[in-house]
């Protein structure tokens, strides 16, 4: 009986080690770019946040300048690697040459629709106007300018400024001037904490050097609301802006490339909905603007320092 036990318990082990028996995780191959902080340190979030389910076993590989997308396709076949995350301008070169039998989505660009599946950079509406009634709520019109390249994010705009009862105005720009002339019309007619300016990732509506002053300078005075896109704005005097939650991001692509994988027929693409916010108490007090210490705990960051 004893010899019998033994037996048993052995055959017991060979059965849990055998490898058509033991757990195996699905492997998902990350690509991002060699960089110097802080850059480095964005992407390893971005990389921590896609290993966040402990059902998948992500393989990073670092991608270098002048990469062989046939060997890494190759390279990929070996592994049974069907999906992949692609981070950077390298990692979105990388996106436009593998075959079609790899699900790919691209991510920490900000990319605009163009046949690639993934996460651009370019603040959510959506979730830019959830923030502006959060911390504004008593803007009722948003004005923006925008040039053909931020066509796309509009489009989104005019369905989230609909479900959230705000007044988009909005007008397609060809260069600065025009943006300068549409911004001055604006300020002629915009009412005290009523109206507002959004400043989208736009180099053509949005300059740093050109716009982004006057606009300040004139919403100062007006009292008008500027939010913005760019994480930096913030800091320069807008009422809040928005930049990437880069972890809520790695989530954000490995669900993406899951539904890709589930369904390759359809394109995966979105604007970044894993938003942190910035806020400049200055300008919100001098626009009359109280928030409790619940709210700003909500604020990622909060301007002056």
């Amino acid at each position: 009986m004893r010899f019998r036990g033994c037996l048993f318990i052995s055959c017991l082990f060979l059965l849990i080690g055998s490898p058509a028996l033991a757990f195996s995780k699905e492997k998902i191959a990350l690509f991002y770019p060699e960089a110097k902080n802080p850059y480095r340190t964005i992407y390893e979030e971005i990389i921590s946040g896609s290993e966040a389910d402990s059902q998948v076993e992500i393989e990073k590989i670092l991608l270098k300048k002048g990469f062989d997308a046939d060997q890494i396709a190759d390279e990929l076949r070996s592994k049974q690697i069907t999906k992949v995350i692609v981070l950077g301008r390298q990692g979105f070169k990388l996106a436009k040459q593998l075959p079609k039998e790899f699900h790919v989505v691209s991510g920490a660009l900000p990319i605009r629709p163009n046949g690639v599946s993934g996460v651009s950079l370019r603040s959510d509406p959506q979730s830019l106007f959830a923030f502006l009634e959060q911390v504004a709520p008593t803007v009722k019109r948003v004005h923006v300018a925008y040039s053909e390249r931020s066509s796309w994010i509009i489009t989104i705009a005019k369905k989230a400024a609909v479900s959230l009862g705000i007044d988009l105005i909005h007008k397609k720009v060809a260069n600065t001037a025009e943006a300068i002339s549409f911004y001055n019309k604006t300020f002629e007619q915009a009412r005290p904490k009523e109206d507002a300016i959004w400043l989208p990732l736009d180099k053509v509506s949005s300059h740093d050097k050109v716009t982004l002053p006057l606009i300040l300078e004139k919403a100062w005075s007006k009292e008008v609301v500027v939010f913005s896109s760019k994480p930096s704005h913030a800091k320069r005097g807008a009422l809040f802006s928005t930049y990437p939650d880069n972890v809520g991001l790695g989530k954000h692509l490995l669900k993406m490339v899951n539904e890709l994988a589930a369904r390759p027929e359809e394109k995966q693409f979105a604007a970044l909905q894993s938003l942190q916010l910035a806020v400049n108490l200055r300008t919100a007090a001098h626009l009359g603007l109280k928030y409790s210490n619940e709210q700003q705990q909500n604020f990622k960051v909060t301007f002056p320092e």
